[in-house]
């Protein structure tokens, strides 16, 4: 009995960490056929994959809470594919990056927000490497890096990779 109680107990733990960001988790219109995800990471200030946006106008996010805002580009850091976007009236508590550092072996869940009016996705993985530096395809010389196994579904990128307590690790590129 005490076995189902401790998985019981994890289930529900990371359906709470889930639950715990996905306010912060919108779904970001930047392109023709497929739309991407964002994790607001200030006031007015979304976070997304640079590749999420095939455009730098015309672009917009819908909230947890069914709300579609217009969005301005900020800027985009090719090296890393990652991309700022000032959203006005946006109104969410940004989510909580976690403190310290990723660790291999710890466990990790992907959120996105590809579909509209459906509500967060997730799925769960392991930290599996910790690294950097390390040169990109592009180039540039990345500081730090978290590869993990939690498979990252189509709309998934600029999502955030959180841990159990539903803490910002990463953003899925």
């Amino acid at each position: 009995m005490e076995h189902k109680d401790t998985l019981s107990a994890l289930s529900d733990g990371m359906a709470d960490a889930v639950a715990s960001v996905a306010k912060a988790v919108v779904r970001v219109n930047g392109r023709r056929r497929r739309a991407g995800s964002g994790v607001v990471i200030a006031q007015s200030t979304v976070l997304t994959a640079s590749h999420v946006l095939e455009r730098e106008e015309d672009l917009s996010v819908e909230t947890a809470d069914g709300r579609t805002l217009s969005a301005r580009f900020a800027g985009r850091d090719h090296s890393s594919d990652l991309a700022a976007l000032k959203v006005e009236g946006l109104e969410i508590e940004p989510a909580t990056p976690v403190e310290g550092d990723a660790r291999v072996g710890q466990i990790s869940l992907a959120v996105g927000s590809p579909s509209r009016g459906e509500g967060p996705r997730a799925t769960l993985g392991v930290v599996s490497a910790v690294g950097g530096p390390v040169r990109s395809r592009r180039g540039p010389r990345l500081e730090r890096y978290i590869q993990t196994d939690a498979t990252p579904y189509p709309g998934f990128s600029g999502g955030p990779l959180i841990d159990a307590r539903g803490n910002v690790l990463g953003i899925l590129v």
